[in-house]
């Protein structure tokens, strides 16, 4: 059975144009300030956050996130997503320091020999799970949720090895990085049974109880679920998620004080239980998104310094955790929302807020019209993540992000170009022949290096907000089960459209031809359908082969 369709619907949150960054005045923002500008921007829930600044801890709060009055709100529980799969990759360095197993081992090893598994599965290491360059796809094409509003509780073991003996990889592997769910959730259950116990017992025994992260876990008790959260898609109220054998890819829910203690512990290890599976996870193994990964833990810079991260993501809820043992510095965020992604708020916090007026007023460098074909292109920083490079006119080009609607960016001279809503700049560098062979965004503190591929340019037809709000409105979903009643909401923001399915976030669509617009986080398009007036009645989704219909309801 194909999975559903809405749930592949899944953007890759890098973000260059959601977060503000380089320049020296004004002085940066606290944590107070942008919490409470993020949180006031929110449809429902709130924001909780931690920052810690050489040694020091301060907490702050904004908006709807506390289920009761009365409570802290660094003791209100959230689920953390997939910020889950750095504690599944503690538990792997531990696992190998102990000596019962090793990075290169094959997951064949550990898995029951009653599986008839293909010989490159049986191959793949639990090195190669950790750092996604297993193959392995994001998610299986057994997965087909009873509820996609809880779509991994119906998910068990039964189902994880009917998908493994099916598999073979396309290509062998190890394959560059691409983020796979499917992936890091089996290696928390191979490592379950490695050592006898349930992923969440192992959590318990090795991290959080040393630890004394008292409220991380998968199952509340009564007293916890009083303080849990209540999530949201938009300004709906959703269910929130659990996860049975896919649990080490995202089942763990926290609080604000623990993962300060969590950051604080891998920030100064020595004097923790955690210090030597730290030493072996932190470690780089490959590039991944323009960084580094290791065990699981992503890998950067900031500000010349080294930083590690992770962020997460359910259906009702957004986490990150962004630490700098270098700087001395750490920002825990939690949310009860899809609509903000976490990691804006540290990035937001750690450098200074847009100067929009210097921003306009910033001179642009005429670019000679016979250099102007030298940019356009598609550039990837990982399998899922590029910037497609348009011409966009005189000393200009247009760029995205994979996940981001087009910016128009300013030439600077020297193969420099810089935006103009956010504070960014793309350096275009150039091969031995002279030809441009890679970008890098400079953006809050970071590098991020893609490369050019030879991928052609999409077909991308311009459009204006008035243009798009014909297609502006709430469709109802087709009479299938699978869909469970999920609506299609349309909205328009910076000329693009923005299609959102609930418990999605909404991603933006680019129109290729009249009334067809394709997406760029996945292989969908969408066709709207007109009637004899002219006027736009429904909406259809393509893809799997599939064809499915939501009709306009109203405005």
């Amino acid at each position: 059975m194909k999975p559903d369709p809405a749930l592949l619907l899944a953007a890759a949150s890098l973000g260059w144009l959601a977060a503000p960054a380089m320049t020296a005045e004004p002085a940066p923002r606290t944590l107070a300030e942008v919490v409470a500008d993020a949180a006031g921007r929110l449809p429902a829930g709130g924001i909780v956050a931690a920052e810690i600044d050489h040694g020091a801890v301060h907490y702050t709060s904004a908006g709807d996130f506390a289920p009761r009055p009365g409570i802290p709100p660094e003791k209100v529980i959230f689920e953390i997503g997939s910020m889950t799969k750095v504690f599944t990759g503690l538990l792997l360095a531990d696992t190998v320091n102990e000596g019962k197993a090793r990075l290169d081992d094959p997951i064949g090893k550990f898995l029951p020999a009653s599986l008839k598994l293909a010989p490159e599965v049986a191959a793949i290491t639990l090195e190669q799970l950790a750092t996604h360059t297993s193959g392995l796809p994001r998610l299986p094409d057994n997965f087909a949720p009873a509820d996609r509003l809880d779509p991994y509780a119906d998910y068990g073991v039964p189902a994880m090895y009917a998908f493994l003996q099916s598999y073979h990889p396309a290509k062998p592997v190890p394959q560059p990085a691409d983020y796979s769910n499917f992936g890091m959730g089996l290696l928390g259950h191979i490592l379950a049974l490695i050592h006898g116990q349930s992923y969440a017992a192992l959590v318990a025994e090795r991290i959080t109880g040393p630890l004394g992260m008292k409220d991380t876990a998968i199952d509340l008790s009564l007293e916890q679920q009083t303080r849990f959260a209540v999530p949201h898609a938009g300004a709906k109220a959703v269910k929130p998620w659990r996860l049975t054998a896919l649990a080490g890819a995202g089942a763990l829910r926290s609080t604000a004080a623990d993962l300060v203690r969590f950051a604080q512990a891998l920030m100064s290890p020595g004097d923790t239980p955690l210090q030597q599976a730290w030493t072996l996870a932190r470690q780089p193994r490959t590039d991944m998104d323009g960084e580094k990964i290791g065990l699981a833990i992503m890998i950067g810079k900031r500000n010349g310094a080294v930083n590690y991260w992770h962020n997460g993501g359910t259906g009702g809820f957004r986490s990150a955790l962004d630490f700098s043992p270098e700087a001395g510095h750490a920002v825990v965020v939690l949310i009860n929302s899809d609509a903000r992604e976490a990691e804006t708020i540290s990035a937001a916090l750690t450098l200074p807020p847009a100067d929009k007026t210097a921003l306009a007023e910033r001179a642009v460098v005429p670019l000679a019209p016979e250099k102007a074909g030298d940019y356009p292109g598609v550039y990837e920083l990982g399998p899922r993540a590029r910037f497609t490079v348009l011409p966009g006119g005189a000393n200009q080009l247009l760029i995205r992000l994979t996940g981001q609607p087009f910016g128009p960016v300013f030439h600077a001279g020297n193969d420099r170009f810089f935006a103009r809503f956010v504070q960014a700049e793309f350096q275009f560098n150039r091969g031995a022949d002279g030809r441009v062979a890679s970008v890098t965004l400079l953006q809050n503190g970071k590098e991020l290096n893609a490369k050019r591929t030879d991928e052609p340019l999409p077909t991308v037809l311009p459009t204006t907000d008035a243009e798009l709000q014909a297609y502006v409105g709430t469709y109802d979903p087709p009479p299938l089960a699978a869909l469970g009643g999920a609506q299609f909401v349309f909205t328009v923001r910076r000329s693009t459209l923005f299609g959102k399915l609930d418990g999605q976030p909404a991603l933006p669509v680019f129109a290729d031809r009249a009334d067809h617009f394709v997406y760029d986080v996945v292989d969908a398009q969408l066709t709207f359908e007109r009637d004899a007036d002219g006027k736009v009645t429904a909406v259809v989704l393509h893809q799997n082969g599939d064809d499915l219909r939501f009709t306009r309801a109203g405005p």
